[in-house]
């Protein structure tokens, strides 16, 4: 005896209800909508994991053999900034400490001629204070920000063990062409 289809889905509204008559229409009506969600955020996915291979590939790319060690030193050299980037990079340090919320007391700037006289340091020491999240963040924009900026030495104190606030003192190099 063969059932017809009318027949059975009539039995099945009947034995399930309308609820589920319902459901099964709701479930057929987002199913286009969540398949083709799917393709683009597959598409994107696919396109995020070939750039950050690209990106992988880039940073682990070891430098040319054949280019000698004063064909590289020059390259750097050529990347640093005069002797008035200086004051670029305290202006830099001060706007992103505010900008982070970090308090700056005053400091101490020495200008240090490198041996070899075509480099110069320029050494600052803040005494810094604010929460450890905005410290190290205000670290971390003044790093990404100034490329040949160093972060020397960094100490941290609490007056007590529960308080937010840090005493930081922070020491920076910032490496310039000698004039």
């Amino acid at each position: 005896m063969k059932i017809s289809l009318s027949t059975h889905l009539t039995f099945l509204l009947h034995r399930h209800g309308w609820p589920a008559a319902i459901g099964l229409l709701l479930m057929a009506a987002v199913w286009p909508l969540a398949h083709f969600g799917a393709d683009s955020a597959r598409i994107e996915t696919v396109a995020l994991h070939q750039a950050q291979a690209a990106e992988r590939e880039r940073k682990t790319r070891q430098p040319d053999p054949k280019a000698d060690q004063l064909t590289r030193l020059a390259e750097f050299e050529a990347g640093l900034p005069l002797a008035e980037g200086a004051l670029q990079a305290v202006r830099h340090i001060h706007r992103s400490a505010a900008e982070h919320e970090v308090e700056l007391s005053t400091g101490e700037y020495r200008l240090v001629s490198e041996p070899g006289g075509r480099l110069q340091r320029y050494q600052i020491t803040l005494p810094a204070g604010g929460t450890y999240p905005n410290l190290r963040a205000w670290m971390a924009d003044v790093l990404n920000e100034l490329p040949t900026m160093a972060l020397d030495e960094l100490s941290l104190k609490r007056n007590e063990v529960g308080e937010s606030q840090v005493q930081a003192r922070v020491r920076w190099s910032f490496y310039l062409k000698a004039p």
